[in-house]
């Protein structure tokens, strides 16, 4: 029998240690189911309250998800600091720094600053995977930017651990891999599209040498998709070749391309390359009509090469600086303020670090307070209006163009001088889908 005084009722609960210890005095038998569904109850709430996380004085929730503390969001950056595509991303992480830095001088994203480590893929797929595995096991990375180049060599283990990749889409794995995002497709493993063909035929263009710099597979991709729309737009390729900054003869491919009557150049090479096969080119008397690249839009390599990249054109998929908006005003002031490196911040690949961090904090906004790898993925992919902060020339749809090989560019020329660059239209130029 419970005894107790009708008007007494002593409880000691210590919810936070062990629901199932309970010191209790009761007047009776309806009292204590009373006090049994009210401590069920209670334990439950607190349960939960363990299952969820907590608040902290400053909002940040305490996450149990890989590279996130109540403080911060570690982060990773993957791309070649050295290699052949180095010369093309030597401003990749000063972008990322200075949207970062940015964001974290505005209070980071639901009260936690991000910090970014980094390694160095050399433009290799062994090395990228090497790099990727470093970041996961070793810094406990939540999730990865990448730069061009090698992506695919650690694609498909960041896929299997749900870790989101964030960067510039130039290789086929990013339209396969869920976990993967890009505001921009350069790359599918299918079908191409009329842009490149149709701007090479309207410049006078109807034999075409195309060149490219011996890498790999990504590179190869791409030089199929450009034969396609050329060979649509009734440009022949009279000349395909892979090239070498260190080995090519470039004196002799110039020559083969003077007997070839070749009017127009296009591929996919570096500035190194390009230093050298423009002057040989010059020097054989090749009578070409127009020279379209797919890299070299960088204020710095004008003070390098300018008179030899003079009269080439250069396709971008972001709003050209010469347009002077306030996005660009907004990266400038970015950079000169949060970016550790002395690098010339008009240039592609500074946008492109500025665009990876900047839809990377996207996506962690979408997550939540508490964020993990999947609701990252899960709530980045149901954006459907991202505009790269006001550099892209349309909103991209994370979810319906997460497949689609993009085929909107802006298309700048080098003045005739070598100094500057000058946009061509004030819109982008789009072609259609070559199936």
């Amino acid at each position: 029998m419970l005894e107790g005084s009708p008007s007494t009722l002593n409880v000691t609960i210590d919810l936070k240690q062990n629901c199932s210890t309970a010191a209790i005095a009761l007047p009776g038998r309806s009292s204590l189911l009373r006090l049994t569904a009210l401590i069920l109850i209670l334990c439950g709430l607190v349960g939960l309250a363990a299952c969820t996380g907590s608040e902290d004085s400053a909002g940040a929730a305490t996450c149990a998800a890989p590279g996130i503390t109540e403080t911060e969001i570690k982060a990773g950056i993957l791309f070649p600091d050295t290699g052949p595509f180095s010369h093309s991303m030597h401003a990749f992480r000063a972008g990322i720094e200075a949207r970062l830095g940015e964001a974290n001088s505005a209070g980071g994203v639901n009260g936690r600053k991000i910090v970014a480590v980094w390694r160095d893929d050399a433009s290799t797929p062994q090395l990228n995977l090497t790099a990727a595995r470093e970041l996961i096991q070793k810094e406990e990375v939540f999730g990865i930017m990448e730069g061009l180049g090698a992506v695919s060599g650690s694609a498909q283990y960041l896929a299997d651990l749900d870790v989101p990749v964030i960067g510039l889409g130039a290789e086929p794995a990013w339209v396969t891999h869920e976990n993967m995002f890009t505001w921009h497709n350069y790359t599918h493993s299918t079908g191409s599209s009329t842009v490149w063909g149709d701007f090479i035929r309207s410049a006078g263009g109807t034999r075409a040498a195309v060149v490219d710099v011996a890498l790999n597979e990504a590179v190869q991709e791409y030089h199929r998709q450009l034969v396609e729309s050329l060979r649509v737009a009734g440009v022949s390729v009279d000349i395909d070749s892979e090239v070498t900054a260190e080995t090519t003869g470039f004196g002799a491919l110039a020559r083969q391309m003077k007997e070839a009557n070749i009017d127009a150049i296009t591929g996919v090479v570096t500035p190194d390359v390009l230093a050298q096969i423009i002057p040989a080119v010059r020097a054989a008397g090749v009578n070409l009509r127009t020279v379209l690249l797919s890299l070299g839009y960088d204020r710095d390599l004008l003070t390098q090469f300018g008179p030899v990249l003079a009269g080439t054109t250069i396709y971008i998929s972001f709003l050209p600086f010469e347009l002077n908006t306030p996005a660009h005003q907004r990266l400038l002031t970015a950079m000169a303020h949060h970016s550790s490196q002395s690098e010339v911040p008009e240039q592609e690949s500074a946008v492109f670090g500025w665009l990876s961090a900047d839809l990377f904090l996207r996506g962690l906004q979408t997550a939540g307070a508490c964020p993990n790898r999947q609701s990252f993925i899960q709530g980045l992919r149901a954006v459907h209006d991202y505009d790269g902060a006001g550099l892209l020339p349309a909103p991209v749809d994370l979810a319906k163009d997460r497949d689609q090989l993009a085929d909107c560019y802006y298309f700048v020329r080098v003045s005739d001088d070598g100094r500057q660059f000058v946009p061509l239209q004030s819109a982008a130029r789009c072609g259609s889908p070559i199936n």
